[in-house]
């Protein structure tokens, strides 16, 4: 079997990226290419003044979005390493017409004639230039440091160098650095930041009988390529040791159990309930601001200010200024995620800063409760190694798969281990039956690609109790079902 067919009967969905990276796939671009910038910030700023003076003679709302985003990525596995480059330019123009209506025009051709184009296809060929202010100019931010193709090599390398258990069938190594450059530019703000996303993972498959067991570890963070946060080799091993666990070869007993999910499937199951029920863009959000919506025991904060997080940013792709936002304070509903479309501020998020606008999460973060996770277990199933969480949106009934429940007996893991099950409920429900919350948290750093432009997010998520046999009846328990 060739990579593809190995990554595509694993399910893997990085699989196209990292077969690309690998030269299965495109040709690679050159380094030079893919690095080297249109133009210094002064013109691309002059552009966009003259665009927003142009566009302001005839709409009352304005705003000027300039990208430039370079991705350098590097994947090794037992076959080689390879080495890919992207690049994407791009320039958004958003009004809001007198009625109200909000239009937008997108281009990618970062240039001043580019620009000028955009700009004629929303006002024509008027050359009327409007009185703006756009504010004080900030000062240049600094420039992420510049690497070579060698220490992509090295970096992506240094995991797939060590010895691999002879028991693992495929292993890869992916190291992702996206660069981007912002411009938001609208009368009384002018707004600019040059960011380095970086994401690390490993991964490892064996086989358990006739199903494929894949252990993995990802990390992101936004800075240099040399952090303390950088996956190493214990979290090779940690990927190895979840790739050759041992499953138990009894059938699950599907029901209603209590279930403590690690911080992994919490993860997924709070950016579900996030994007189904608390922004402007919701179709079934759960009530008004106000209302109980869960545990008294969640707090739940989305924050693009902490620094280096995976999904944080100094102003979001309306031009908004970064800020807190509680979305639910103490099992109370205090706000919800909006773009200005939607009535809302400061959570108007593009896909690769260039796609459509939406409400996104940036950092979501839940607080963590004061108990140790192993104070938590009892009698049921822990939950570990989040998979996917598919809601639908017309009841916000939610399926959220693990790769494993271990069994608990009287607060004790037993040592059985049953492969792949789901947590099937309600969104509402769930949240309300949460009956505790761990003192530790763990980070996930997200990143999936909506129409080829990427979307970046983070979540810091403690262990969850949730019982499942209370009068309510919240959800149930269930090996994994598999069509095709």
């Amino acid at each position: 079997m060739n990579r593809r067919e190995v990554l595509g009967g694993l399910g893997i969905a990085s699989a196209s990226t990292l077969l690309w990276a690998l030269g299965c796939g495109g040709a690679r671009q050159q380094a030079a290419t893919a690095t080297a910038t249109v133009a210094d910030r002064d013109q691309v700023r002059a552009w966009l003044h003259e665009a927003v003076s142009r566009l302001r003679v005839v709409f009352p709302a304005v705003h000027a979005l300039a990208v430039e985003r370079v991705r350098s990525l590097a994947a090794s596995d037992v076959l080689g390493t390879g080495i890919g480059y992207a690049r994407r330019d791009g320039v958004v123009l958003t009004v809001r017409d007198a009625a109200g209506q909000w239009r937008e025009q997108v281009t990618s051709d970062l240039s001043k004639t580019g620009v000028a184009a955009a700009v004629r296809a929303l006002v024509g060929s008027s050359k009327k230039l409007a009185s703006v202010d756009f504010g004080p100019v900030p000062r240049a931010p600094e420039a992420p440091n510049t690497f070579t193709d060698l220490e992509l090599r090295n970096r992506v390398e240094a995991i797939t160098r060590k010895r691999v258990d002879s028991r693992i069938v495929y292993g890869v190594s992916l190291f992702d650095v996206e660069d981007s450059w912002v411009f938001s530019i609208a009368p009384g703000r002018d707004r600019e930041r040059r960011s380095r996303r970086v994401r690390q993972s490993v991964l490892r498959a064996g086989w358990n009988g006739e199903r494929p067991v894949v252990g993995s570890v990802q990390r992101g963070w936004i800075g240099a390529l040399v952090d303390p946060r950088a996956l190493g080799e214990p979290d090779a091993q940690r990927a190895t040791e979840a790739a050759l666990e041992l499953m138990t070869p009894a059938a699950f007993p599907d029901g209603r159990h209590t279930v403590l999910l690690d911080p992994s499937v919490t993860a997924n199951l709070l950016e579900t309930a996030t994007r189904a029920l608390f922004t402007t863009a919701s179709t079934r959000q759960l009530d008004r601001v106000g209302a109980r919506v869960a545990a008294p025991s969640i707090t739940l904060i989305d924050d693009p200010t902490i620094k280096g997080s995976y999904g944080g940013f100094e102003f979001d792709d309306e031009g908004e200024a970064a800020t807190p936002l509680t979305l639910i304070d103490r099992g109370t509903l205090a706000a919800v995620l909006g773009d200005r479309a939607g009535g809302g501020r400061g959570r108007g998020i593009r896909p690769g800063h260039l796609g459509p606008v939406e409400p996104s999460i940036s950092h979501l973060k839940l607080r963590a409760g004061a108990t140790p996770h192993e104070s938590l277990r009892d009698e049921g199933f822990v939950l570990d190694g989040g998979m996917t969480a598919i809601v639908d949106p017309s009841t916000t009934r939610v399926v959220i798969a693990a790769a494993r429940a271990r069994t608990v007996r009287a607060g004790k893991l037993t040592g059985h281990v049953y492969p792949e099950v789901e947590l099937i409920g309600d969104l509402g429900p769930l949240l309300a039956a949460i009956t505790g919350v761990s003192s530790e948290s763990e980070v996930f750093d997200l990143r999936d690609e909506r129409d080829g432009e990427p979307r970046w997010r983070s979540v810091e998520a403690p262990w969850i109790k949730i019982p499942l046999d209370t009068d309510a009846k919240p959800g149930v328990l269930r090996a994994r079902r598999r069509f095709g």
